[in-house]
């Protein structure tokens, strides 16, 4: 790169960086408070979760410019009651709630307990980013799912999480990778491409870092490739 081009992809990492980290801000900051909450309430019940969860996700909606299609709070199994688990999930500017049904079958807990978003974040402790994948259980769109674990007595006790459509970050990335490069790719951590500026690379596919370009970490999980073989 020359000086003009190392300029204008240091500025487009910055704009990467500003908007993913302000994703997993927003909802790491979530999750402290969502463990505060546990933390401080007694017996926890679905009215008490969805008093607290739907506040938060209706101001997150309404954000101006937000790139949220839904957001919400899933409980571990045992947070409500033995082998129960629990969903406050909303989406969509009408706040559409998802899949209130499944509070109401113990069989639904399989349905969050084995999906990446929910197993990840509680076995490590740690936010996790799923996807560029195809949400089945919530939006039926392609979407990234940021989760971040909560706690209740020093243990896991469910994920606070926010999706995010492909498309949604597409229209939010895409001019600022353009100023990185022609062919410059934003990855997920397994390297699959979630937005690209070359025509070659659509989301999903895994890309591979061209001989000679270069790679700039984004947020806790991201990377962008200059370019892709």
């Amino acid at each position: 790169m020359n000086g003009n081009d190392a300029a204008h992809a240091a500025t487009g990492v910055g704009q990467l960086n500003a908007l993913i980290g302000g994703l997993e801000d927003k909802l790491a900051a979530w999750a402290e408070a969502t463990s505060s909450w546990l933390g401080t309430t007694g017996k926890v019940t679905g009215t008490g979760i969805d008093k607290f969860i739907r506040p938060a996700v209706a101001g997150f909606m309404s954000e101006e410019n937000s790139l949220l299609a839904g957001a919400g709070f899933v409980a571990a199994a045992g947070l409500l009651g033995e082998e129960r688990s629990y969903i406050a999930w909303w989406q969509g500017a009408d706040m559409e709630r998802v899949d209130a049904l499944a509070n109401f079958s113990p069989q639904s807990t399989s349905r969050y307990v084995k999906a990446e978003w929910f197993k990840v974040p509680m076995a490590t402790g740690q936010p996790h980013v799923t996807g560029p994948y195809i949400d089945l259980l919530c939006t039926d769109e392609y979407v990234l799912t940021f989760t971040h674990p909560i706690f209740r007595d020093g243990e896991p006790a469910g994920v606070v999480g926010l999706d995010v459509t492909a498309q949604a970050m597409e229209r939010a990335a895409l001019g600022i990778l353009r100023q990185i490069g022609p062919y410059a790719v934003l990855v997920n951590a397994g390297g699959r491409s979630v937005v690209s500026a070359s025509a070659e690379v659509d989301a999903g596919d895994v890309a591979t870092l061209a001989q000679g370009a270069a790679e700039f970490p984004v947020g806790r999980q991201f990377s962008i490739y200059s370019a892709t073989a």
